[in-house]
């Protein structure tokens, strides 16, 4: 079956910080069929440039379960580096940056129907939605789930390389998919558990017809209304649409 992925991306920094301190990232590949959205942790050094990294990685490589260790090697390879000689910035730099991960990957199946397989490091989410029915959430199932602490994956060698989590299933054109960092993520879940449809609201603001700016106010109408955490957010939308993908843009 010939499909594409319509894509499109909004991201926000939380409130009180500049888009160049957005530690979010995205990364799409459509000849692929791959995306990736990933979530630097503001504890480490350098996180966001680090998020991008893997992001960017995921949508070029994809990893296998039996080599998503040394998948993770090969990434740091990639880590952002200072270029200041200072005992301060080296001590930084020693101590890593963090990130979580989520990414999902389409193909086409022998009896011309569609599956998709997603890896998950951390509570950035994953959700598929056909018309009015969710009908999968990866990797965390729901709000009591969100944690303090979730997984990351660090751009230095200690801690280990954290046990990732992996998904798959099948699609149909039409069906959107939502890889949310975990700000949004919990929102849709909080939404969804009060018998909401959150989707309907992502739908309204990550249409491509709609500036950025309507995504970064949307996100603080529901920080002002204490309906979601102030963090980085970011949400992209993916649509199975007919047709044949396009050239790849990482």
């Amino acid at each position: 079956m010939a499909f594409s992925l319509d894509i499109v991306v909004r991201t926000t920094p939380k409130a009180g910080n500049t888009d160049a301190q957005n530690e979010d990232a995205a990364a799409v590949a459509p000849k692929l069929r791959r995306a990736a959205v990933a979530d630097g942790a503001s504890e480490g050094w350098q996180s966001g440039p680090w998020a991008k990294v893997i992001a960017t990685a995921y949508a070029k490589t994809l990893p296998e379960p039996t080599t998503f260790e040394s998948w993770v090697a090969t990434v740091r390879e990639q880590a952002p580096r200072s270029e200041s000689k200072s005992w301060y910035a080296e001590e930084k730099q020693a101590l890593g940056a963090f990130s979580t991960l989520i990414g999902v990957t389409f193909e086409e199946t022998k009896d011309g129907g569609i599956k998709w397989r997603a890896l998950a490091v951390g509570d950035s989410c994953l959700f598929q939605v056909r018309g009015a029915k969710l009908l999968a959430k990866f990797p965390v199932e729901s709000v009591a789930d969100f944690s303090n602490r979730p997984r990351l994956i660090g751009s230095v060698d200690v801690p280990a390389v954290p046990e990732a989590e992996w998904f798959a299933g099948r699609a149909e054109l039409g069906d959107v998919f939502y890889l949310l960092t975990d700000a949004v993520a919990e929102w849709f879940l909080k939404t969804r558990e009060a018998n909401g449809t959150p989707w309907t609201e992502l739908d309204r603001v990550t249409t491509s017809s709609l500036p950025p700016a309507a995504f970064a106010f949307w996100i603080k109408s529901l920080r002002d209304a204490k309906m979601m955490r102030n963090d980085d957010s970011t949400a992209m939308r993916i649509t199975l649409s007919p047709g044949e993908h396009e050239q790849d843009s990482p």
